[in-house]
């Protein structure tokens, strides 16, 4: 490349910098949303930016030649639009600016920019994904660091496991029992017959839980019940996550790809800290990673998959279906997906099989068992947290244009007087609380909802654009880079990382554990460092949701660019992920994205991977 010529493309790339992170300014003035306030244009960290974005586009184009396919383009450019009106919505709670304060001119370019920056980052992703790896000279151990490596090369699950369990340790010894959710504490009242038990949350989940604090109960002790469920959630995360990393190794990942691994799950506190919190989060999410590595197995053609194997997987889907509600959505589209893509001509016959096991056996669970157990089927307005949300912001904003018929009509569901006021965009839950015919059964449910959702149509038309303010509120911290959610907020629960408070119901016969006070000040220290990890440049990315979405959208770009389109299909469990985290109620809501954090090594290994090894754990 002539002097000139490179001359003129590094100019080029300084100005596409420029004009990138000019597109991310966000105007304080009117800020209002539960955040800090943006920094001003004339603010010294845009030329950090700025910097920043020259950096990756010199190094993108020029020094390693990669060049954006149609992939990187769309996507990169719907990134642009999605973030600018995900973060504009965060900072001025509307889109009515939109051709009143500022041109709809100014708002493509600000798009465009943001999109040009993404672009070059997924190009980046892409193509250092399929780029050829540089391995690290051979290991010369001795002693005992030859002896464990040797039992590495061996057994990697077991010694995997082992040492999850070792990094895993200390936070179990300092948080012991284990901190309680108030899901977990509601969970156990229903179970003592102190509330009626109902299906709102996994009632599977809830025996798991109350059985083991029954247990410890045997003893006379809570902590004893609460310390083996959380033994219980932490062993088959270690399990998972070591299975995991050995299948990366297996796959032919470079030891580079395997100490990054190792570290990522070892060294960072997001899965000590989810080991310590007593939920459904943690066994769900170690179940759902482990179910991706046998799909892999099979796949790959890594293991020989007979009888055994295939009672293995499909016990494990079900799994992932009986420790959350939600987990049938997860499990059985991609059972259907991979039986009808992946499966070769003797497979899809098994794998259909065992979708049709997984439904047949959550159907006569839901249907048969739970009502002969009297059970309350409370479950059918769990799919309207989104409509909900949208009906209340349409009557905080435009009550007075709604007809009384109309008005009546949401006030046989939800409080139509309250609604207004108790709406925050980023959560669903102060909305759903005034839902009238809570726990009195699914047929009731039905049908307020049928006419609930009559007048859900019926506004849509007029309405669209609030709609769709709505939904991008309660969803925009999965796949936009908004602002730490700050300030009181209902439950502090959007943006939530860590959770280190037991949530305690006062009364004979609730859960009630203790901490050993001798441990408090090493508490605070863990908690303080695990809060301040969101604070740490470069390493708060990892605790950033959107950042695991679009990387591994760069990593299924690359997977199909590079033709291997059969391996695309295992980014499903990843992406029926995200779909349920879009309907959920929070917004930003890290221990409902947790599947996809515990997901994203395995799947980038995947992108990357050049040969298979032919070796049995």
């Amino acid at each position: 490349m002539k002097k000139q010529t490179r001359t003129a493309l590094l100019l080029l790339c300084v100005l596409m910098a420029a004009f990138c992170a000019k597109s991310f300014v966000i105007n304080p003035d009117r800020f209002v949303g539960k955040g800090s306030a943006p920094a001003a244009s004339s603010d010294i960290i845009w030329t950090f930016v700025a910097l920043g974005f020259a950096a990756l586009f010199i190094d993108t184009y020029l020094r390693r030649g990669y060049r954006a396919g149609l992939g990187q383009w769309l996507f990169g450019l719907l990134f642009g639009v999605a973030n600018y009106f995900g973060v504009t919505l965060f900072a001025f709670d509307s889109w009515l600016f939109v051709g009143r304060l500022i041109g709809v001119g100014t708002v493509a370019l600000k798009c465009l920019g943001q999109g040009l920056a993404m672009t070059a980052a997924l190009t980046w992703i892409s193509g250092w994904l399929r780029s050829p790896r540089r391995e690290l000279e051979p290991l010369r151990l001795h002693g005992l660091w030859a002896r464990l490596h040797g039992f590495y090369t061996r057994r990697p699950t077991l010694a995997l496991t082992a040492l999850l369990a070792v990094c895993y340790l200390p936070f179990l010894i300092i948080f012991y029992p284990g901190v309680v959710i108030s899901d977990m504490a509601w969970m156990f009242e229903q179970f003592e017959g102190i509330t009626q038990m109902t299906t709102w949350h996994s009632v599977f989940t809830t025996w798991t839980f109350a059985l083991c604090v029954r247990f410890g109960r045997l003893f006379g002790s809570d902590n004893l019940g609460c310390c083996l469920y959380m033994a219980l959630q932490t062993g088959l995360l270690c399990y998972a996550v070591a299975r995991s990393l050995s299948l990366m190794r297996r796959l032919g990942s470079s030891r580079r790809w395997q100490l990054a691994g190792m570290a990522f799950f070892c060294l960072t506190p997001i899965w000590g800290a989810y080991c310590i919190m007593l939920g459904k989060d943690t066994l769900f999410t170690a179940t759902v990673l482990l179910w991706l590595a046998q799909t892999v197995e099979w796949a790959r053609g890594l293991r020989r998959w007979g009888p055994g194997r295939w009672a293995l997987y499909a016990l494990t889907a079900l799994l992932i279906c009986l420790w959350r509600n939600n987990g049938l959505y997860l499990a059985l589209p991609c059972l259907l997906v991979f039986a009808l893509a992946l499966a070769r001509r003797g497979d899809r016959l098994r794998m259909g099989g065992v979708a049709a096991g997984v439904l047949a056996v959550m159907l006569a669970f839901d249907n048969l068992l739970v009502p002969a157990l009297g059970i309350v089927d409370n479950r059918a307005s769990g799919v309207y947290s989104l409509p909900f949300q949208q009906v209340a912001r349409v009557v905080r904003n435009h009550r007075e244009e709604l007809t009384p018929q109309q008005l009546e009509a949401i006030d046989q569901v939800l409080d139509v007087d309250e609604i207004g006021a108790l709406y925050e965009p980023w959560i669903s839950d102060p909305v759903k609380y005034t839902y009238r015919q809570f726990g009195q059964g699914a047929q009731v449910e039905k049908q307020a909802l049928a006419g609930f959702r009559q007048v859900w149509l019926e506004l849509l038309p007029t309405y669209w654009q609030t709609y769709v303010e709505a939904f991008v509120a309660n969803t925009r911290g999965y796949y936009c880079f908004i602002p730490r959610y700050t300030g009181v907020t209902y439950s502090m629960q959007a943006g939530r990382r860590f959770y280190f408070g037991t949530y305690t119901i006062e009364g004979e016969g609730q859960l009630h554990t203790t901490q050993p006070q001798s441990l408090s000040r090493l508490r605070d220290l863990v908690q303080s460092l695990c809060e301040r990890w969101d604070t740490i440049p470069l390493l708060q990315i990892l605790l950033v949701s959107a950042a695991y979405t679009w990387l591994l959208i760069g990593a299924g770009i690359a997977c199909a660019q590079a033709g291997r389109r059969r391996d695309v299909w295992l980014f499903l469990p990843a992406l029926m992920s995200l779909a349920t985290c879009l309907l959920s109620p929070v917004d930003d809501y890290f221990r409902y994205f947790l599947p996809i954090v515990a997901m994203t090594p395995l799947l980038l290994c995947l992108a990357r991977h050049e040969k298979n090894r032919a070796q049995e754990d």
